[in-house]
């Protein structure tokens, strides 16, 4: 919800203390004899550090829950699923992407920035070049491509998903998001349009709708039960501008998530 995982920093802290706690907590999961401290103590590692955590993010970091596949029709969306949408971009945790689509932050990984949407390197993207200091010109066909990942986000801030996708206000801009952004993908990193796999969640990450754009060899987000492609959604919506309004959609949700637990409480699944 809140961004913190959309955003790197590089930092040195000023104290010993988080490598302390870090250290301690990998010597007891690790056994805690002296042979482990020991090698412990000479270790480079990386951790993620996420200062103030939602519930939402430490339930995510937290080992599996157990999940269930979920039948939303419109009308358990309407009762359940869109009060629960409205209560989280109410609360103003979601003003970190309205950053990002301003040009506030992260600038530097904005690919393409039209009237509608811009495209942007997603953060999930690990390998890729630091874009402050590697020349645009050095991302074509570099080593990390194979791990593309960028993000098409829309700038209507009031289209949180698919559930809010209707024809003739949004067909033209998702087939100019299928032309453009491969076309932008392909010019600058050099990877064929039919190499990418673009799609969108359901239910997404987080409610400012966007869309994924990986490297068919990258199968991260795509099971059948969340991912969509958007050749089909824009095939959908031609045949019927309220599409996504009026079908039923199966997802899978953690049994220990916030909107299980309220479609529970409405329904007892």
């Amino acid at each position: 919800e809140s961004g913190a995982e959309y955003s790197y920093f590089s930092l040195s802290p000023k104290s010993s203390g988080i490598l302390t706690t870090i250290q301690s907590l990998m010597i007891s999961m690790l056994g805690g004899s002296s042979s482990t401290n020991a090698v412990v103590a000479r270790t480079c590692f990386k951790a993620e550090l996420i200062s103030p955590a939602s519930e939402r993010q430490i339930q995510r970091a937290m080992p599996s829950a157990a999940m269930c596949l979920v039948n939303e029709t419109p009308e358990l969306y309407q009762k359940v699923t869109l009060p629960h949408i409205q209560s989280i971009v109410e609360s103003g945790s979601l003003s970190w992407i309205q950053n990002v689509v301003n040009g506030t932050k992260e600038k530097e990984r904005v690919l393409l920035d039209t009237e509608s949407y811009i495209l942007n390197i997603d953060t999930k993207w690990r390998s890729h070049p630091d874009p402050n200091t590697t020349p645009r010109s050095e991302w074509r066909s570099h080593s990390s491509t194979t791990d593309l990942y960028c993000l098409a986000i829309f700038k209507d801030t009031g289209v949180t998903s698919i559930r809010d996708l209707r024809g003739k206000d949004h067909l033209p801009i998702l087939v100019s998001i299928m032309k453009e952004c491969p076309l932008a993908i392909q010019d600058i990193y050099g990877v064929s349009p039919n190499q990418l796999r673009i799609f969108v969640h359901y239910q997404p990450q987080f409610y400012a709708f966007h869309i994924h754009f990986t490297r068919l060899e990258n199968e991260i987000g795509c099971q059948v039960e969340r991912g969509h492609l958007v050749s089909d959604i824009i095939q959908n919506l031609e045949s019927d501008q309220n599409y996504y309004k009026k079908r039923t959609i199966t997802y899978k949700l953690k049994v220990n998530d916030k909107l299980y637990q309220l479609m529970t409480e409405e329904k007892n699944l």
